[in-house]
C-alpha cells in the first residue's frame, strides 16, 4: 500500500511540490482541522506546522490515527507534542537546525536595537527633531556580557552573532560543555548567577515544564539594574506579570519580544502600556529562502528514512 502522507503548513508550496514528485507517496493537503480529521484515519505520516499541534489536534492523532507511524514539525519548537503527548508508535522529527541563522538574527536585531536605543528616536523623528539629548545613555555591546538561556541550534547561532559584535557569551544550558561560541556554557543550576554578571538575556530554550516560568521575578530580580531581556523562543518562559513590573519599575532598561505570554495579548493588556518594550509578532521564524531549502531537505531526507524503515533525523520523541 502507498504510504499517505498529509502536509499541514502555511506557505507550503516549497514542500508540496517536492512532496508531490516523490512517486513512492501519496500527498494530500490540509487546510483546516476538518480535513486534518477526516484524513487522519488514512494517514502514515504527518508534516506539519509545530503551532498546529493543540490538544485538540493530539486527542484527535490518538483516536484516529490508526496507521499514523510519524510526524514531521517544520519548526524547531516541539512544546505542543512536550504538553500534549504522542502515541507510543508515533515518532516526531522537527526541523532540527533549519531555523538557527535567522532566528538568531531577529534575536540580536532586537538586542543591538534596544542596547542603541532606537526605539526611542521615533518620537522625535515624528516631529521632524534632531534631538542629541534622548540618546543618553547609549550602551554598546561590545564588551558586553550576553546570557542565553537556551544553548541549542538557536542558541548557539545567537552566540555566533555576538561574539561577532565583541560580546562576552554565558549560555545557560542542562549541563556544562565547551563550544568555539561561548566564554562558557553553565547548568541551569546557576541562572541567577550568571544574570548577576550579564547586560542581557536571550532566551532561545525550548519550552518545557522545567523551563515555564523559569525567568520569573526572583531571575528578573537577579539581574543587573538596568539590563535587557530578549525573547525570540516561547512566551511563558518569561512570567509577564513580572516582566511588566520590572519595566515598569525601570529595573530593566528594555525588553524585545517576539513571543508572549499571552499570545497575542488583548487589546488592552498592560503589556502594551510597557516602557522602552519591543514587540514583533512571532516573525522571527519567517523570511528566508535558505532556510525554506534546508527544511526541504530535511523533510525529503526524512521522508527517505521513513519509506526505508532506517533511524530519522531531528528525532524529538
Amino acid at each position: 500500500m502507498t504510504p499517505h502522507i498529509l502536509l499541514w503548513t502555511p506557505l507550503d508550496d516549497y514542500l508540496a511540490d517536492r512532496l508531490g514528485a516523490e512517486p513512492a507517496i501519496r500527498l494530500s493537503r490540509m487546510r483546516s482541522v476538518a480535513d486534518f480529521a477526516e484524513a487522519l484515519p488514512d494517514a502514515d505520516g504527518i508534516v506539519m506546522l509545530g503551532h498546529y499541534y493543540t490538544a485538540d489536534v493530539a486527542a484527535l492523532v490518538r483516536q484516529k490515527g490508526r496507521r499514523l507511524r510519524w510526524i514531521q514539525l517544520t519548526t524547531a519548537g516541539y512544546d505542543g507534542i512536550t504538553f500534549h503527548g504522542v502515541p507510543d508508535s508515533v515518532q516526531v522529527t522537527n526541523a532540527g537546525h533549519s531555523h538557527g541563522p535567522m532566528v538568531a538574527e531577529h534575536a540580536i536585531m532586537l538586542l543591538a536595537a534596544l542596547t542603541r536605543r532606537l526605539p526611542l528616536f521615533a518620537e522625535p523623528q515624528s516631529r521632524h527633531v534632531f534631538d542629541r539629548n534622548i540618546a543618553l545613555p547609549l550602551a554598546t555591546l561590545e564588551d558586553s556580557t550576553v546570557a542565553i538561556l537556551g544553548y541549542g541550534g538557536i542558541g548557539r547561532e545567537t552566540a555566533r552573532r555576538a561574539k561577532a559584535f565583541g560580546a562576552k557569551v554565558i549560555a545557560i544550558a542542562r549541563s556544562a560543555r565547551d563550544d568555539e561560541f561561548a566564554d562558557a556554557i553553565v547548568p541551569s543550576s546557576q541562572l541567577h548567577q550568571v544574570l548577576a554578571e550579564a547586560d542581557s538575556l536571550i532566551v532561545t530554550a525550548a519550552l518545557t515544564e522545567e523551563t515555564k516560568g523559569m525567568i520569573d521575578a526572583p531571575a528578573l530580580k537577579a539581574m543587573k539594574p538596568h539590563g535587557i531581556l530578549v525573547n525570540i523562543a516561547r512566551g511563558p518562559i518569561v512570567d509577564t506579570a513580572a516582566l511588566i513590573d520590572a519595566l515598569h519599575s525601570g529595573h530593566l532598561a528594555a525588553a524585545g519580544l517576539d513571543v508572549t505570554d499571552p499570545e497575542p495579548p488583548a487589546p488592552d493588556h498592560p503589556l502594551w502600556s510597557c516602557p522602552n518594550l519591543v514587540v514583533t509578532p512571532h516573525i522571527s521564524g519567517l523570511g528566508s529562502p535558505a532556510v525554506r531549502r534546508r527544511i526541504g531537505a530535511l523533510v525529503m531526507d526524512n521522508l527517505s528514512r521513513f519509506l526505508a524503515g532506517t533511524p530519522l533525523s531531528s528525532r524529538v520523541a
